[in-house]
């Protein structure tokens, strides 16, 4: 677990600007990887470089990166676990491995397979490779993208490294904003695809490589969920590999070297973790969090303070060292401000001022914290599926963005007026499913291959890789795994909310892991009370959105008469949208001094 960064010249021999230039990008990164730094220019026009946190082989500098083979024709940066590392050794016993680390099992599968090798690893990955023989140079995503690769390009050069703010900061490559992008974001609170809200900035898709030459570069797509028998019924054998899936997956991930533990919140997919590691023999720190109720609840308020009852509960059952956190509306206010310093790319996640916390205090004991986070997207947990049953496929993608936008009562085209965000996000959408334009889809099963490729990859893992590395701790996500996302597009979509239960037929499938008390609780989210946004701490934060140096405001995003009248607005769910747009203002003032034309490299 990592970071990678790389240069690769289109026109020019690497210099020395380029490798001051890599210097100041793994130094902007060297919170991701302590232990270990190094660089290695592999050709005339190609450089990589890692900062490496030392988890699998963990005790041998040997396993630094970048790591070359015994011949030096292939070197590479990685970023990831590869949880299969041990069988694919075994069946590429004929490489020279001189290190036990899953980052010389890649070299060994490329070797064995090239450009293939991609689809023989199981895991979370985001490596760069360089092949000295056919001089090329490889970069790849993992399928559930839990690892990202951010890229700048113009025609002289394409630069790369693990998070969008060094790219940003980088001050020999000239950026300016995406305003589309930033758009789609105050739309739906992340940007889909491989955009950013900078126009020279974007992201490798999860499932996909990018080879670059001398001559050429190219992208092409190597993971997409494999199309299974979307008729099924046989609910005795779903119920069967659902549960096996579950139990491999998690077994993959328990191969350990360094402490560990898990965030453990009231739910299903956390609880079925515990479960799994206690069976496998691992003792467990466990770790919760919660707020203190505000003092003064809105009128029918719905809102959920904490989970307490139940992870402490299961962290009893299961004898855990069990770690409860609590936060005021002032500390909430305060790890927002930190999350505002953490995410480069505008992302409006409620719940990563809570996960800051939680790792701020997991990283102290813990180099690996696992994770529930994976089923919800994949077996309707939400019950958008269910939702949308009923909307024709054509009319997906506008009534999904119609029902979910998440900005209340806010009408999008007098707050952008300038911009159609209903039109760029549906786009989007509709590009997602022509992924899966051969599968007999309906509209239940098509919102979660949405999730899939979106709510997932771009909202769920972006703040999990960077809240988790920002401390120094590997997060993993068992329930992530490919094999999981396989067996849930294997059996007829009314199954996901089988008894009238979101995720029913998954829950059911873990009935000897989970209690029947959580298993029939009803999907709760991370429990950020809807006080939140009228709290004296946040009114005073949002207040930068109705200054005269708004960014926001002062780029032609939104207009500022329209954002005051809906601060006015009573409706919880109204104001629920400032919490991304006080998000994107702060890491947008945060950016804006280097985004402007600077000195070429």
């Amino acid at each position: 677990m990592c970071s990678i960064a790389g240069i690769f010249n289109k026109k020019h021999p690497i210099g020395a600007a380029q490798r001051d230039e890599m210097a100041s990008l793994l130094e902007a990164m060297h919170h991701r990887g302590p232990d270990a730094r190094g660089a290695l220019q592999c050709a005339s026009w190609a450089l990589l470089g890692s900062n490496r946190l030392r988890i699998t082989d963990a005790g041998n500098p040997g396993a630094d990166m970048p790591l070359t083979s015994a011949d030096q024709r292939l070197a590479i940066v990685f970023n990831g676990e590869i949880y299969n590392h041990r069988d694919l050794r075994a069946r590429l016993s004929g490489f020279p491995f001189r290190t036990a680390s899953d980052t010389e099992v890649i070299l060994a599968a490329y070797e064995a397979w090239g450009l293939a090798c991609v689809e023989h690893l199981e895991g979370m990955f985001a490596f760069a490779l360089f092949d000295s023989a056919t001089q090329t140079g490889l970069i790849a995503c993992d399928p559930t993208g839990q690892k990202t690769v951010y890229l700048w390009e113009d025609d002289d050069a394409l630069v790369f490294a693990s998070e969008i703010d060094p790219l940003i900061k980088d001050p020999y490559r000239r950026k300016d904003w995406d305003l589309d992008g930033l758009a789609e974001f105050t739309a739906h609170r992340f940007i889909l695809g491989s955009a950013t809200h900078v126009r020279q900035i974007r992201k490798l898709e999860s499932g996909t490589w990018l080879t670059r030459t001398p001559e050429r570069q190219e992208t092409g797509r190597f993971y997409r969920i494999p199309r299974g028998d979307l008729a099924r019924t046989d609910v005795p054998a779903i119920r069967q590999e659902i549960r096996d899936a579950v139990i491999d997956g998690c077994q993959r991930t328990f191969d350990l070297e360094v402490p560990y533990g898990l965030l453990l919140s009231g739910g299903i997919d956390s609880t079925a973790v515990l479960a799994a590691a206690r069976r496998a023999g691992l003792p467990m720190r466990t770790f919760s969090i919660g707020f203190q109720p505000t003092g003064q609840l809105l009128p029918r308020s719905t809102s959920v303070f904490d989970e307490f009852a139940y992870s402490r509960a299961l962290a009893r059952e299961h004898e855990t060292q069990h770690t409860e956190i609590t936060l005021s509306d002032t500390d909430y206010c305060a790890y927002l401000d930190r999350w505002i310093e953490t995410a480069g790319e505008p992302l409006g996640s409620q719940e990563a001022p809570c996960l800051i916390r939680l790792f701020e205090e997991a990283g102290r004991e813990a180099r690996v914290i696992f994770s529930g986070s994976g089923p919800d997207e994949i077996f309707d947990g939400y019950s958008y599926g269910r939702a949308m049953a009923d909307v024709p496929l054509a009319e997906l993608a506008e009534r999904y963005f119609a029902a979910f936008h998440w900005s209340g009562k806010a009408d999008l085209r007098q707050l952008m007026p300038r911009h159609d965000a209903a039109r760029l996000t549906t786009r989007k959408y509709r590009q997602i499913l022509s992924l899966y334009s051969d599968w007999p889809l309906d509209s239940l099963q098509a919102v979660q291959l949405l999730h899939f490729h979106g709510r997932l990859v771009v909202y769920e893992f972006r703040q999990m890789d960077l809240i988790s590395m920002r401390h120094g701790v590997e997060a993993r996500s068992p329930l992530a795994s490919a094999g999981l996302a396989r067996v849930a597009f294997d059996f007829q979509s009314e199954l996901k909310q089988q008894g009238g239960s979101e995720k029913g037929i998954y829950k059911q499938a873990l009935v000897d892991l989970v209690p029947p008390a959580i298993a029939s609780r009803k999907k709760q989210g991370f429990p950020i009370p809807a006080e939140m946004w009228f709290s004296r701490p946040f009114a005073d934060r949002a207040a930068i959105l109705f200054d005269k140096g708004c960014v926001l405001s002062g780029a032609g995003l939104v207009d500022p008469s329209y954002l005051r009248r809906l601060w006015e607005d009573p409706d919880p769910a109204t104001r629920n949208l400032f919490s991304r747009l006080y998000t994107a203002e702060g890491i947008l003032r945060r950016q804006a001094p280097h985004l402007a034309p600077s000195r070429a490299a």
